[in-house]
């Protein structure tokens, strides 16, 4: 038996699927098929409240489904993830506002830059494991966090303004309208979320499954396990900038606050509520966090209190998050 099917069989199939439940293709089919045409169809059925309550939605999953490559699906948990979100809002805008380049050309660069500085980034920080690899991870998002206070080409506390959105006139559209954005940031989540698809069920998915179960064993079976460390850092610090885009495209700003470690942090809550290593389990994870914290505020201006207490509640009887025990449910009642 070679080393990679023994690799696979260490994990459940299910896990690595875009749900955690273990139905059939056409049971499954349906609800991702209901889903598509509800989402497509949502500017033209709700106010443009809840319209922007779902990008922010989206914004969100996409940030935290690369926490959930790294976590999840790696094993190694970080608060600093926070730093590439930052670095992708800036990028964009470097290259936009300030050095005058088409967004075409300054959203490549920035990934580009954004890869290698994970990779180098990754490189020193999973030598590292466990307390010892979040401390590390959340002091490169504080350095970076400083500079982005510090230094006068990204204007200090104040951020930068003037971020645009990407020019679709060929298509007879404009970005600035709040129904063609939405469906701009859905159209990205879409492709983030399949490519993180094949990723996972990839041999090299299945590789990171491996080493968060036995990272040992993946050694004694020859596997370069610092190798696939440093990729996972550097696609999940990937798929955070393109939140990070995102998300300064959407506000037309980006400032130090994006790559604070309290940015990290809800990114990790994200991923715990909805379920990890799953797909899904981010957005899921997402629009739990956003509603319930944007219901909470209209209630309440101690809404952190009273949404802490509701993360507890969620750690404590959800087990895997709310995807995770919905397929305990499903599990039980078969």
């Amino acid at each position: 038996m070679s080393t990679e099917v023994t690799c696979r069989q260490s994990e459940p199939r299910a896990a690595l699927k875009l749900l955690p439940i273990p139905v059939s293709r056409r049971a499954c089919g349906i609800p991702l098929v209901l889903l598509a045409a509800g989402l497509c169809a949502l500017p033209s059925v709700v106010s443009g409240y809840a319209m922007t309550l779902a990008v922010e939605v989206m914004i969100a999953g996409v940030f935290a489904s690369g926490i959930n490559l790294l976590t999840g699906y790696t094993g190694l948990v970080s608060l600093g993830q926070a730093m590439f979100l930052g670095l992708g809002g800036y990028g964009i805008a470097i290259g936009t506002a300030l050095l005058g380049w088409p967004l075409w050309v300054s959203a490549p660069v920035t990934l580009v830059v954004v890869a290698a500085s994970a990779t180098v980034i990754g490189a020193i920080c999973t030598r590292t494991r466990g307390v010892e690899f979040l401390l590390i991870t959340l002091a490169f998002s504080q350095m970076f966090y400083g500079a982005a206070i510090k230094l006068r080409w990204t204007n200090g506390s104040d951020g930068m303004t003037g971020i645009p959105r990407p020019d679709l006139s060929l298509l007879g559209v404009s970005a600035d309208s709040p129904a063609t954005f939405y469906y701009y940031v859905l159209a990205v989540s879409v492709l983030a979320l399949l490519l993180l698809w094949r990723i996972v069920n990839s041999p090299f998915g299945s590789i990171l499954v491996g080493i968060r179960e036995n990272e040992r064993r993946m050694m004694s079976m020859g596997y370069a396990v610092a190798n696939y460390k440093i990729g996972s850092f550097a696609l999940a610090a990937i798929v955070c900038a393109v939140a990070g885009i995102l998300q300064s495209q959407y506000t037309y700003f980006v400032g130090p606050d994006s790559m604070s470690w309290q940015m990290s942090g809800e990114g990790v809550l994200m991923v715990i509520i909805g379920g990890a290593n799953v797909i899904f389990g981010p957005f899921a994870g997402a629009a739990i966090f956003v509603v319930v914290k944007q219901a909470l505020s209209l209630i309440t201006d101690e809404y952190n209190l009273f949404f802490g207490i509701f993360f507890m509640l969620v750690v404590a009887f959800f087990r895997g998050g709310v995807l995770g025990a919905i397929n305990t449910l499903i599990g039980k009642l078969r």
